[in-house]
């Protein structure tokens, strides 16, 4: 079986063999959810304004050291940036390398571009972290936020010295105002414990790392712990928990409010009977300490394995908290799909869950960015109506919350493209994403000698 990159490929192998069984029986329904030669499947909702037209292919990264898992954010001045891992070919990092690149102790750089006109064009990419490490990717790829002065802080995840990639470490870099960045360092207090960082900057300008921890793994596994660091990048704290019972592979999402003082993090909970459904957790003291966790949708869906799909979190200027998650709920026939839930009260509760696209028999990857106008934007993975190759798919939902889009496949990979990360401007929407080769048999995957890559489209908003 074939486990090594489960989180580059956007596959959980453990549970893809029971997804397809539970996907089992579904008559004339694809893994979509579509008829048969009917492509996607629509909800046959009202579509009252034109989809984003996407403009041509564009590739990030050099396409010798298969780049993957890419993020998206634009920076206060208005450039995208974007972020992925590669291949290290430096000669010091060959001297550690286990295996081909499908081996997870491969080692792996982060690299960082911008573009300043819609990702035409990009500049060259520099390197982040200056270890020879094993940059993780998937669900644990590096995350960049933003201080007021456009200055870049970057959290990422290595694998430990065990070569689990089930254990890792938290590491941190910033720019250094000379054309580079400052010296990585660990983060994390504990070796081999933390992964899925993330990192956002408050108004004052400090920055808060939180990430899934599994110092402690009982009573209840896998905890979440957060950080506070000043702009210069000194640490303000040690480590905090702030949350308990989280997913083992889920990455988490972070949104500020209010000037600083309202924190939102959201994560898929795993409870003791295996049921893993997403929570919210709130702090109004600019993330000093966290209310009790405020449950998303009542999915109900009990797997033994973790899904390795978490949730992502938007929050608009009216201050409505968007989410958007995969589940199977308690019928993947009935049941799957990408779902959609807002909360219009500062996260003491949420609306019931909308569903986005259904798909009954796949794991899927969702992404959501929202719009200076409050436009909701989806992307996600699924298969295609031939049920073999993996595709990414948008959708928009309309401000009033009423009127959606039509669901459009972007992705013209002649295999999979897998995990889509999203970034939206007044001006624009890119969705970028990586793509292997490989298909499916028998509910697992089989790769070829083909590298990997990553592709971003952009769709201009406003003429």
């Amino acid at each position: 079986m074939v486990r090594d990159r489960l989180q580059t490929f956007a596959v959980a192998v453990l549970g893809l063999a029971l997804c397809v069984i539970l996907a089992a029986g579904s008559g004339n329904v694809s893994a979509t959810g579509a008829k048969k030669g009917s492509g996607v499947f629509e909800l046959g909702l009202p579509t009252p304004f034109r989809s984003p037209k996407f403009g041509p292919e564009r590739r990030l990264g050099q396409q010798n050291r298969n780049p993957s898992t890419p993020f998206l954010r634009h920076s206060p001045d208005g450039r995208l940036y974007a972020i992925w891992v590669e291949d290290d070919r430096r000669p010091e990092a060959s001297m550690k390398r286990v295996g081909s690149y499908a081996n997870p102790l491969a080692i792996r750089l982060a690299l960082l571009a911008w573009s300043a006109d819609g990702g035409k064009s990009w500049s060259e990419p520099r390197q982040v972290n200056d270890s020879v490490e094993r940059v993780q990717e998937g669900e644990s790829g590096p995350r960049i936020a933003f201080g007021a002065d456009n200055r870049v802080y970057v959290v990422w995840s290595i694998t430990g010295e065990t070569g689990s990639i089930l254990r890792g470490n938290v590491r941190f870099a910033m720019e250094d105002g000379k054309g580079g960045f400052t010296t990585a360092r660990t983060l994390s207090e504990v070796k081999g414990a933390a992964r899925f960082p993330i990192v956002e900057v408050a108004p004052n300008g400090n920055l808060l790392v939180a990430w899934v921890d599994r110092r402690i793994d009982n009573p209840k596994p896998r905890q979440l712990y957060l950080m506070r660091l000043g702009p210069d990048g000194k640490a303000l704290t040690k480590n905090y928990q702030v949350g308990e019972g989280m997913c083992d592979c889920c990455r988490i999402g972070m949104a500020i409010g209010d000037g600083g003082r309202a924190v939102y993090l959201v994560s898929r909970e795993v409870s003791p009977e295996q049921i893993r459904d997403h929570a919210l957790r709130k702090s109004t003291d600019g993330g000093a300490t966290f209310g009790p966790p405020v449950e998303i949708s009542d999915d109900g869906w009990k797997v033994p394995f973790c899904p390795d799909s978490g949730p992502t979190i938007g929050r608009d200027d009216r201050g409505y908290l968007h989410v958007t998650w995969f589940t199977l709920g308690r019928s993947a026939k009935r049941d799957g799909g990408v779902y959609y839930a807002v909360s219009k009260d500062g996260g003491r509760s949420f609306a019931p869950r909308r569903s986005v696209q259904r798909s009954p028999g796949w794991l899927l990857h969702t992404a959501l960015a929202v719009g200076k106008d409050g436009t909701v934007y989806f992307a996600w993975d699924n298969l295609d109506s031939s049920g073999k190759w993996s595709r990414i798919f948008v959708r928009a939902l309309a401000p009033d919350g009423k009127g959606w889009g039509p669901i459009q496949q972007i992705s013209r990979a002649k295999r999979n493209a897998t995990r889509p990360a999203l970034a939206v401007s007044e001006k624009d929407l890119h969705v970028a994403w990586t793509e292997s080769y490989g298909e499916l048999t028998d509910g697992e995957p089989s790769f070829g000698e083909e590298p990997l890559r990553v592709v971003l489209r952009s769709a201009r908003l406003v003429e």
